[in-house]
């Protein structure tokens, strides 16, 4: 039956014509559901590589960075004040707070994610940051322990279903020959990082208590400063989203849910802004015939959670529909998991780990923060230099390479793993300093191209869904850091920083192992 399923598939792909200026063929594979809807985004493809790069996709790559950047700021900015919160409110021991935004994170993943594929992109993709930076102000004004934890949850319950959706839209809208920016979107990391950085190094050492012994809120007002600014950073950008890009629906999503003529719509309305050629009528879309109807059949009860539940059972068939699917699916969620539980015990342990060694990384939080902003600084060139190891070619021994998206993770995960291990022999600021400022570089080098990778390899269908359990893996394995983290602190072990650096090392493998490359292919 495989191989009927392979003949099949290529006999589509012979089938569709990808005209004169298609450089790329569509990447079918993942549709071998609906041949209908495959013949439709390979038009929608050739359409938005007619029209070209437009201020459009400039700005679109702009506003989809936003959520990549309040991500990481609403991590980082929890994480940094969540000692000073504790000095405040009494709390110590097992970081609960940790696991609670974590907790947040995982179920926005899985609402938003899940409820994209129902609702839309459009209204998740206005919506979480706003939302996260509402809460946000009101985790900053809490006065006991308990209301801050429920609002710093309901915080990272939005971003994490901001995480879900970013790159899927900018993808669905760029032209296939600039497929490359969807790993340089991850350069907005290392600028929510930094941005966090610089506001914790402002705010936490010039309005914070040395220790809980005497620590009145009105002498330890720097966790709320840290939460008041990133928050109405956060509602800027939202604001932006809103007001200024006005977002249209991506069009694949509209052919997938059979609304071929507001998906006409939405490509007119670019190519009439900006002055660009357009040949797609709705006739050639409804000239292929109709989809599969079973998501619709699935969506029968509206917007409801048994809704949800129905399409999520729907989209998870289709992320496991063949062999070469179900190959593709598990290694990129064991890749998510991978990554997850390294990098996050990386960030939590490390310097426990240093400190058990004898080594003085700068306990002054002027020496925290400074080396965290220099770090996270260096991260943002990470993702650049991923999108231009992507498309360059290079000539070795008079042959010709590219690393493409695979070759890129392969590199990003070694450099890596050599840095990580190299990180253990850190015991002074200035090391550290040296040492976090590469490995955020060459983490960012695999993390940003796995999370453009990774919604290019599932159906349009089930985009969000996929992407949504990604990071809900992500994030489960990540929440096991913590854990690690106050268990490892008591022994001194170094065995969790060896595992993390194997797990990382671990990832070449799984990636190699990978059945696309979509360097090769345009996205469906």
């Amino acid at each position: 039956m495989d191989y009927e399923k392979q003949a099949v598939i290529r006999e589509r792909e012979d089938s569709l014509d990808t005209g004169s200026d298609s450089f790329l063929q569509d990447n079918t594979a993942v549709e071998t559901n609906d041949a209908i809807l495959a013949k439709k985004i390979h038009l929608i493809n050739n359409a938005i590589d007619e029209m070209g790069f437009t201020w459009y996709h400039a700005k679109l790559f702009c506003i989809a960075g936003f959520g990549y950047s309040v991500d990481c700021q609403m991590e980082m900015i929890q994480s940094a004040v969540r000692t000073y919160v504790g000095y405040q409110m009494g709390v110590n021991g097992f970081p609960i707070a940790n696991e609670i935004f974590s907790a947040g994170m995982i179920c926005g993943c899985v609402f938003f994610g899940f409820g994209c594929d129902i609702i839309g992109r459009k209204i998740v993709f206005n919506s979480s940051i706003l939302l996260t930076s509402i809460f946000g102000f009101f985790a900053g004004g809490m006065s006991s322990y308990a209301t801050y934890c429920i609002f710093m949850f309901l915080s990272a319950f939005a971003s994490g279903g901001n995480t879900a959706i970013d790159v899927s839209v900018f993808m669905e809208f760029v032209p296939s020959k600039y497929q490359y920016l969807n790993t340089m979107l991850a350069l907005f990391w290392g600028v929510g990082q930094t941005i966090s950085a610089l506001i914790s190094w402002a705010f936490i050492p010039n309005f914070s208590c040395e220790g809980p012994e005497n620590c009145p809120s009105h002498l330890n007002r720097g966790w709320r400063y840290c939460w008041y600014v990133n928050s109405a950073i956060c509602f800027l950008a939202a604001l932006i989203r809103i007001f200024v890009m006005k977002l249209d629906e991506t069009p694949k999503f509209l052919v997938a849910t059979d609304r071929d003529a507001d998906a006409i719509r939405v490509l007119e309305k670019i190519a009439v802004k900006y002055n660009r050629p357009l040949s797609l009528t709705l006739e050639d879309l409804e000239s292929c015939g109709t989809i599969n109807k079973d998501f619709f059949d699935s969506n029968k009860d509206g917007y409801s959670i048994r809704a949800l539940m129905s399409a999520v059972k729907v989209n998870l068939r289709l992320l496991f529909q063949s062999r070469v699917m179900i190959r593709s699916t598990l290694l990129v969620f064991l890749s998510w998991g991978f990554i997850g539980i390294s990098y996050s015990t990386f960030y939590y342990f490390l310097y426990v780990f240093i400190a058990a060694r004898g080594g003085d990384t700068g306990s002054s939080p002027y020496y925290v923060y400074r080396n965290a902003t220099i770090a996270n600084f260096v991260g943002i060139f990470g993702p650049i230099l991923a999108g231009l190891l992507i498309m360059t070619r290079f000539n070795v021994f008079n042959r010709e390479f590219c690393l493409k998206r695979k070759g890129t993770m392969i590199f990003g995960a070694l450099a890596s793993m050599a840095i990580l291990f190299g990180y253990t022999t850190v015991r002074t600021p200035n090391a550290d300093a040296g040492f976090g400022a590469a490995t955020y570089f060459f983490v960012n080098i695999y993390y940003g191209t796995l999370y453009a990778y990774t919604p290019e390899v599932f159906p349009t269908k089930a985009r969000g869904t996929g992407v949504g359990f990604s990071m809900l893996i992500c994030r489960i394995f990540g929440a096991f850091a913590p854990v690690i983290n106050y268990f490892g602190g008591k022994t001194g072990t170094s065995v969790p920083i060896w595992v993390c650096g194997g797990l990382i090392g671990c990832l070449s493998i799984l990636t190699a192992l990978m059945p696309f490359e979509p360097s090769l292919q345009r996205s469906v």
